[in-house]
């Protein structure tokens, strides 16, 4: 369960993984080598044109393939609950 200003969003690695066979480095990705790590790591609260913010990232990675493969909800208030 991620906390957020907009509400709580229910995520599940299992389902991504067993289901969707998605990798770890998929979403967990990292431009210098094959590790993987959390997105704050990388990602802070306010991005830059280098590295968008953790909220962006969020967006652009889970929407974004929700929308490429028609698999999971892209409506805010699908993944959002108060």
């Amino acid at each position: 369960m991620f906390q957020n200003d907009a509400g709580k969003v229910l995520f599940t690695h299992q389902t991504h993984t067993e289901e969707y066979y998605l990798d770890c480095l998929d979403c967990h990705h990292n431009i210098y080598d094959d590790e993987t790590y959390n997105c704050s790591d990388c990602h802070e609260e306010t991005g830059d044109d280098y590295m968008p913010s953790r909220m962006d990232a969020f967006h652009e990675t889970c929407s974004g393939c929700h929308a490429d493969y028609g698999a999971g909800p892209v409506e805010c208030s699908a993944c959002h609950v108060l």
